[in-house]
């Protein structure tokens, strides 16, 4: 079985009826049942499968397939706890970001399950750590953007950078504004590239497409190894030649507990969303294709999410 439909069989079909879906570029909502309001243990099921998630957040395609074929997901807690322990950076604090990434990273999976997607577990890889880590399970991690992948889309190259907010309304909206423009600056954007290509020169991909792009981009790695400014260059022209979509994702997950009327509900993100990003204008000095898509998902008690995320991590 495939490593998307194994997902789909083991989350997403669990995570699904959580959630509002939103089918982007078509101005659609889909509304599944209210599970903030109708159920009162949403948090525990949402965190338990939240978690259970990290093996595909982990795990590259092949793995994944691999695992399930040797029956180790029929026990998806105990893969996962593996996973988490050898492939995630362990910061275990409340806020740290990876409740946000995971939920990200099944969102997409889960929105665009028809895409060509080439996993990477580069998160996890700091390829050129700046301190020596001393805080004890902290880890590695590349800093800044919380997915990066490359997908093959009716015929379309993109390339996803995510950026996840949770929090208030307020921190969440600012902070991504901020993270969108933060991530096509060209140095920032182009040296997490690098790092991504060169852990995934092992990784088999059934894309030729999708393989050519990291060989291409590795083989100007190699040409211009010691010169940081024409290898940033030659990263950015070579997007542009391939005609690569840079899409950016941004999940934001604000504490929200007005779930009575789901029509005002929504109302009400969408004149949030409005507010903020009327004034908005996006930094594109370098003249990439950019395409922003914006995900909202109110929590009703983001404290006890957090907390019962964080015990899980702890067992």
């Amino acid at each position: 079985m495939d490593a998307i439909e194994i997902f789909k069989r083991l989350i997403g079909e669990k995570i699904k009826p959580m959630i509002i879906k939103y089918e982007p570029y078509k101005n659609v909502f889909t509304t599944y049942p209210y599970s903030h309001i109708l159920d009162a243990d949403f948090e525990e099921r949402f965190t338990d499968t939240v978690f259970d998630s990290i093996l595909f957040y982990a795990y590259e395609k092949d793995e994944i397939e691999k695992e399930y074929q040797k029956g180790h997901l029929d026990d998806l807690r105990e893969a996962s706890r593996v996973a988490y322990e050898n492939r995630v950076p362990k910061t275990e604090k409340e806020a740290d970001g990876l409740l946000g990434e995971l939920t990200l990273d099944c969102f997409i999976k889960l929105f665009f399950p028809d895409i060509e997607m080439l996993y990477s577990r580069a998160k996890y890889l700091e390829r050129r750590p700046h301190k020596e880590e001393t805080v004890e399970r902290k880890g590695h991690e590349i800093k800044g953007y919380d997915c990066m992948v490359f997908s093959i889309e009716n015929g379309k190259k993109y390339f996803w950078v995510g950026q996840v907010k949770t929090g208030d309304w307020k921190y969440c909206l600012d902070g991504i504004k901020n993270d969108i423009n933060k991530s096509i600056i060209k140095y920032y954007f182009a040296d997490a590239i690098t790092i991504l290509c060169d852990i995934m020169r092992a990784i088999n991909s059934t894309s030729v497409e999708l393989s050519k792009i990291i060989d291409d981009i590795n083989d100007i790695i190699f040409d211009c190894n010691s010169n940081r400014a024409e290898q940033t260059e030659r990263i950015l022209q070579y997007f542009k030649q391939e005609q690569i979509i840079i899409r950016i994702p941004c999940l934001v997950m604000p504490n929200e507990s007005d779930y009575d009327d789901s029509s005002r509900l929504i109302d009400n993100i969408k004149a949030k969303i409005k507010s903020t990003f009327q004034d908005f204008v996006l930094v594109n000095n370098d003249n990439l294709d950019i395409e922003v898509l914006l995900l909202v998902f109110p929590l009703r008690n983001l404290d006890k999410v957090r907390e019962l995320f964080l015990e899980e991590r702890k067992v």
